[in-house]
């Protein structure tokens, strides 16, 4: 091995270039780990294609990147800051109680990051308000808004909340992998009506819609090694109600988040025509 590659040769060039020099070995340190995330992202980006899952992985190689930075530079900066070590040593508690929220925020991120409630990408509803995840930093999550009316319509507007809300909040996700909401669709028949012939269409026509949707593509194409909860629940069904003067048909159906609206839409436009073609469904007045 030659003499320049030997531990202690190595040791003592580190200890050249940070004695007196620490804003320099921190530049240093800093772009070359730039340079490394850099390089690491185009490599990756060529066999990524999903905008969230570049995201995501941008979003973890930057954490793994600043952990790395503070292993490096913690030695370089470390004899410059003992005095102050020892101040926090000595006032700690009440600099822990003053930071308290900033820590909690912290812990928040960490809980999300490992146990992952939720990701960038995934419909999440915390409190009163529901969007969809666009950004999880050390400190806050934000989301694109919805609204919980009509149709889950985007509002345009971006929601930022403090990651120590994971822990003092009621928060309801719905993921990419299992992205269906339920969804009830109520038609009014006349008691004389072919309500059989009309629950039959409805059933065929919702079948058909949700299969052509893209979220469903992507979850009936998905690896069959995962486990898909929903698999039960896909198929639609109508259920019968006797009133006074009408048949009530409520069709119940899963639709892929964010397509609620749409697939609802789609399946009244279908219903309306094959209506049109057969007499003996008559609407009832309400």
């Amino acid at each position: 091995m030659p003499d320049f590659l030997k531990p202690q040769n190595l040791n003592g060039l580190w200890d050249q270039l940070i004695g007196g020099h620490a804003f320099v070995a921190t530049a240093i340190v800093v772009m070359l780990l730039m340079l490394v995330r850099s390089m690491v992202l185009r490599l990756a980006y060529r066999s990524i294609d999903d905008t969230f899952v570049r995201l995501r992985y941008k979003r973890g190689l930057s954490y793994v990147i600043f952990f790395i930075a503070i292993v490096l530079l913690l030695p370089i900066w470390l004899p410059s800051i003992r005095n102050i070590a020892t101040f926090l040593g000595i006032f700690g508690a009440g600099f822990l109680i003053v930071t308290r929220d900033l820590w909690v925020c912290i812990g928040g991120w960490a809980y999300i990051v490992i146990r992952r409630p939720y990701v960038i990408g995934d419909r999440i509803q915390i409190g009163l308000i529901a969007g969809d995840v666009i950004d999880i930093r050390l400190m806050e999550t934000s989301i694109m808004e919805v609204m919980s009316t009509n149709g889950s319509l985007n509002t345009g507007r971006i929601i930022y909340f403090p990651n120590s809300k994971i822990f003092t909040e009621i928060i309801a996700a719905t993921s990419r992998r299992f992205a269906h909401i339920f969804q009830e669709l109520h038609v009014h028949l006349k008691p004389t009506a072919n309500w059989e012939k009309a629950s039959a269409i409805l059933e065929r026509i919702t079948h058909e819609h949700y299969q052509t949707a893209l979220a469903a593509n992507e979850q009936l194409t998905a690896d069959a090694e995962n486990t898909d909860i929903l698999a039960g629940y896909r198929e639609p069904r109508v259920l019968t109600e006797m009133q006074i003067n009408a048949i009530v048909l409520h069709l119940q159906f899963m639709a892929p988040t964010g397509q609620a609206i749409n697939m609802t839409d789609r399946i009244w436009r279908s219903f309306l025509l094959e209506v049109r073609a057969n007499p003996d469904i008559e609407f009832a007045e309400k």
